[in-house]
């Protein structure tokens, strides 16, 4: 970087992913798929198998608890999305036990492979719809379902606002709830971390080390290495403006393991203000009130969109199996583009990016 040149964090923030972040997201969730479904180590510095396991079942109870919580508060559950999917065990936690039925969806095909194989750690039979898609385009009809919700997800863009529009786009009247996401701390980045987060000997430095590290440095991480978006700069001003587009809103800040909680607001006032010195987590439930209510869908892909019609800013038919040509796909009534479905999950993918990211499976990928 020569002397004129801005730093990365001085320059103007990218609205979307790049091809190459997510090129890098889709090979790392590969092997990291591999690891904890084989064992093998191919992420050293990264959580094994046995680890993960736990560090699962943990995410299931969460899901248990706060969608128990939902449910009670007369949220709808169904039909869903989930975005961000990755293994799908949240999305299982609706379809197996609060009787859902919807759409998991991520970018990484590895990952949403690897459902069934996590179905059988936790005693589910029933599997959602996986959808592999870009959620910058999500191919999902407007006003399709009352319930999205995503954990850990939406500081992997540069810009959070586009993905919640795609939210409140997909939304009929109904909820959008989020949770475990990132907002800014004050931080002075002294010097960049050289050992990876979640490296075994950086894990059992004191927590009060590690707190304080988050103050004064720059992490490193098996994600950053290969490119991966990990925003947790998100200003409180930056989610008061995205989440603006919904009705209602019931969002709390968290600082400190979650000891110091605020509302989200934008005034500055003595209940938030360790919040915002502290920097953290939030976490919320938002409401769209639409005088169209969702349709109530024969089958989940009947809520699904063409990405091609969507690039080209065509209107979309329905999408159906391919029953004639290949069983294994699925077809677009008003283009006739063509996406593979692999080990039941659907490749939809605009054409561009489907031969970025997943090549391999180029052949079953036709458009008109």
């Amino acid at each position: 970087m020569t002397n004129n040149q801005p730093a990365p964090e001085e320059q103007a923030p990218e609205k979307m992913q790049s091809i190459q972040n997510l090129k890098g997201e889709v090979a790392f969730r590969r092997l990291l798929s591999r690891q904890h479904v084989t064992g093998e180590v191919l992420l050293p510095d990264y959580f094994g198998k046995d680890e993960h396991d736990a560090i699962l079942a943990g995410r299931v109870e969460t899901t248990r608890r706060d969608m128990k919580r939902l449910a009670s508060q007369g949220v709808s559950l169904s039909p869903f999305v989930e975005l961000g999917a990755e293994r799908c065990h949240r999305a299982m936690v609706l379809v197996n036990e609060m009787g859902a039925a919807g759409i998991a969806a991520d970018i990484s095909l590895d990952q949403l492979r690897t459902a069934r194989h996590f179905a059988s750690l936790f005693g589910w039979r029933n599997l959602p719809l996986r959808v592999c898609c870009d959620v910058n385009h999500l191919p999902i009809r407007n006003r399709a379902v009352p319930f999205v919700f995503c954990y850990e997800f939406l500081h992997h863009f540069p810009d959070i606002k586009p993905v919640v529009e795609q939210v409140h786009r997909i939304l009929a009247d109904g909820h959008f709830y989020f949770s475990e996401e990132p907002f800014k701390r004050p931080r002075v980045r002294l010097y960049r971390q050289r050992a990876k987060i979640y490296a075994k000997h950086v894990l059992r430095r004191s927590k009060i080390v590690r707190t304080l590290e988050k103050f004064i440095s720059e992490p490193w991480s098996d994600e950053l290495e290969h490119g991966i978006v990990e925003n947790d700069r998100i200003s409180i001003a930056e989610w008061i403006e995205a989440l603006a587009v919904f009705d209602e809103k019931s969002v709390r800040l968290a600082s400190v393991g979650g000891r110091i909680t605020s509302r989200l607001e934008a005034k500055i006032r003595l209940a938030n203000l360790p919040n915002r010195l502290l920097g953290g987590g939030i976490a919320g439930l938002c409401r769209k009130k639409d005088d169209f209510p969702p349709s109530v869908p024969g089958q989940m892909t009947d809520l699904l969109l063409c990405p091609d019609c969507l690039a080209a800013a065509r209107n979309s038919q329905a999408l159906s199996p391919n029953w004639e040509s290949s069983p294994d796909s699925i077809r677009c009534a008003a283009c006739g583009s063509v996406y593979p479905i692999v080990d039941e999950v659907v490749l939809l993918l605009e054409r561009g990016l489907f031969k970025n990211l997943y090549p391999e499976h180029v052949a079953g990928r036709r458009s008109p």
